[in-house]
């Protein structure tokens, strides 16, 4: 079993123990396929950016900004600034550029590396003549004889004249548990982002108690296992449960090139593992209920005996003798044509960042393909809580991790009664050090523990409970959680969770607030909206605001909201009335680079068109609308 106690010994210790497997896997757009490195060629390029970095100035406690998707130039950075106990800084290259000033600020970056040539001039033009602690900058993309008005020492990784990979450490300079390995900044649903302070110990608490969650480690993440990164590393979702735990079992990653790519790159990558949101396994569940809505009868038929009869064999009946025959047949025919979409060899997914719908975690076991769904924050490494292969219940978020402690706090600050609902709390070796030169916010979530004894307490601010046998469930946010008029209190995230259980519903926000009843701003699935009610017919010249309005698509709407809502929400809580809107993006600022949707950003946006909604008006958002969140 591999050693380490720090990020920088996991690398070091993994490229020695699996020198020969293959890290990671970049598209290659000459060839049209993934090139694959191996862990020992990885383990140079960190050698070659360690001694860029020492000749750059690089130092104990230095910091270290990342502008960039994955890629392996982001790992290796990474690893080489853990090795000389820095501390990186990691952001989006979708990130606007005053959220790039205002980290690099606030962090006292020494230098910034960034992905591509437009990040780069932004960088150059927007930011850094106002970043004074930022003494040098690279772009990655960039010639390696390019000359750029900032830095006129424009590095090439592989090429440097000045690297010298036979630089020895000083075991006097290498990080302890204790030193801060990663400063991540919060995406900022609300408000501005924080830094999160992770220390080494912090992210190894997460990779080294993963394994112990399951009877047998080597069959939870096996040495030959591959992925598709496209989470970002950025975050710690992604960073922890990706790479450095595929990174401590010596198995493989495919760097997705980008969300536009990742079924194209599924098919050419094939993972065996998956890391995911909900929105990928939503959409592939979405897409099979159109295709079998969409079908002949017959073909409706056989899909529909297929998903049946995979569900009875995961019952305790199971399946009958001359079912298994049947299902055999129709597992070929209908069940693997799903898994193919994922590239055909995907084992296992895994899934957090938000809930996931029960009904899709149980198509996605009907398919066979069982996901794992867990729960925690950025304040937490994130783990706190793991469904496993071997233990899991859909519906819930997992069992809390060994090795942390979970407490369910009531309105009063007292732990609640055992299966009762409150805020999930968390104590263990998980929790970040504090909010970095923010000693309020740090108070406002850190606290003693209830009990009496020393340690430290963190308040997620999500409410939850647990289940008698042990699961953890989350039922929503306590700060999203608002009074209606009648002063009942509405939970908006498990409504808009059934809500958007609907095919022909793509994105959904609440809204509700001191108001009367609910409301909700729509972003229909539109192609979904015209292969039902036979609109789309390869007629590009019926726009999607001609349809807004049509009488036969409300009714869709307004029926797939009632039909939602059945035997899952309480009268009070179904939205009332609706409008449709633009979609959410990051572009439009509205999503998270994690794909979080900014509710506040929307509330905004949106504020003239929930008031008419309350006005007993028929609203929809036009052009102008759409050009104010572009």
């Amino acid at each position: 079993m591999l050693q380490y106690d720090t990020i920088h010994e996991l690398q070091r210790n993994a490229c020695e123990a699996y020198r020969d497997n293959e890290l990671f896997g970049t598209f290659n757009k000459e060839s049209g396929e993934f090139e694959w490195m191996t862990y020992g060629e990885f383990d140079t390029k960190v050698a070659q950016c360690r001694a860029m970095l020492i000749d750059m100035g690089i130092r104990e406690y230095s910091k270290v900004g990342l502008i960039s998707n994955n890629r392996w130039e982001w790992a290796a950075l990474s690893s080489a600034t853990y090795s000389l106990n820095g501390t990186v800084v990691p952001m989006y290259e979708q990130q606007n550029p005053s959220d790039w000033s205002y980290i690099l600020n606030d962090s006292e970056c020494d230098v910034v590396f960034c992905a591509t040539q437009t990040v780069y001039s932004d960088l150059v033009k927007y930011v850094l003549p106002g970043t004074p602690t930022v003494k040098d900058a690279v772009c990655l993309d960039a010639p390696s004889d390019e000359h750029h008005a900032f830095s006129a020492r424009v590095r090439n990784i592989e090429t440097s004249s000045s690297v010298n990979n036979n630089i020895s450490l000083s075991s006097s300079s290498l990080p302890t548990p204790d030193d801060l390995a990663n400063l991540i900044y919060t995406s900022g649903t609300t408000g501005k982002p924080k830094g999160v302070e992770l220390l080494h110990s912090n992210t190894i608490s997460n990779v080294k108690a993963v394994p112990t969650m399951v009877d047998v480690p080597r069959e939870f993440v096996r040495q030959n296992d591959r992925s598709l990164a496209f989470l970002p590393w950025a975050h710690s979702y992604g960073q922890t449960c990706e790479l450095w735990i595929f990174m401590s079992f010596g198995a493989g990653m495919g760097i997705c090139r980008g969300v536009p790519d990742i079924l194209e790159d599924l098919q050419k990558v094939k993972p065996t593992v998956l890391f995911s949101v909900p929105t990928l396994y939503k959409k592939v569940y979405d897409g099979v209920g159109n295709l079998i809505e969409s079908s002949s009868p017959l073909k409706q038929k056989i899909m529909r005996r297929a998903f049946a009869l995979a569900k009875k064999k995961r019952s305790p009946e199971g399946l009958g003798f001359l079912e298994r025959p049947q299902f055999s047949l129709l597992n070929d025919i209908v069940l693997k044509k799903v898994r193919d979409r994922f590239g055909g060899n995907l084992r296992l997914g895994f899934c957090a960042g938000a809930a996931v719908p029960r009904e899709v975690l149980d198509f996605m076991d009907d398919v066979g393909i069982p996901v794992c769904e867990g729960y925690g924050l950025t304040e937490t490494s994130p783990i706190i809580a793991l469904n496993t292969p071997d233990n899991r219940k859909n519906g819930s978020v997992g069992r809390v991790l060994n090795g942390v402690d979970v407490t369910i706090l009531g309105q009063d600050g007292r732990i609640v009664e055992e299966g009762g609902e409150g805020e999930i709390c968390c104590q263990g070796p998980n929790v970040m050090r504090g909010y970095h030169r923010n000693e309020t916010a740090t108070d406002e979530v850190m606290t003693a523990a209830p009990d009496g004894s020393s340690e430290i307490m963190f308040h997620t601010g999500d409410l939850g409970r647990v289940s008698s046998d042990g699961f953890l469930l989350v039922t929503g946010r306590i700060k999203e959680q608002y009074k209606l008029e009648n002063g009942k209190y509405v939970c908006p995230t498990p409504i808009e969770e059934a809500v958007g259980m609907s095919r022909f519903v793509s994105q959904v926000v609440l809204c509700g607030a001191n108001r009367p009843y609910n409301v909700a701003l729509i972003v229909p699935d539109w192609a979904a909206v015209r292969t039902e009610l036979g609109m789309y017919d390869g007629d590009t010249t019926v726009q999607e605001e001609d349809l807004v309005n049509d009488v036969s698509v409300r009714n869709l709407i307004d029926r797939e909201i009632q039909m939602s809502a059945a035997g899952k929400l309480k009268k009070f809580e179904i939205p009332q009335k609706w409008a449709v809107v633009a979609p959410f993006t990051a572009a439009n600022n509205m999503l998270t680079p994690k794909m979080s949707i900014r509710r506040h950003m929307v509330a905004k946006a949106y504020e003239n068109v929930v008031a008419g909604l309350y006005d007993d008006e028929t609203v929809t958002v036009g052009k102008e609308e759409e050009d104010k969140v572009a």
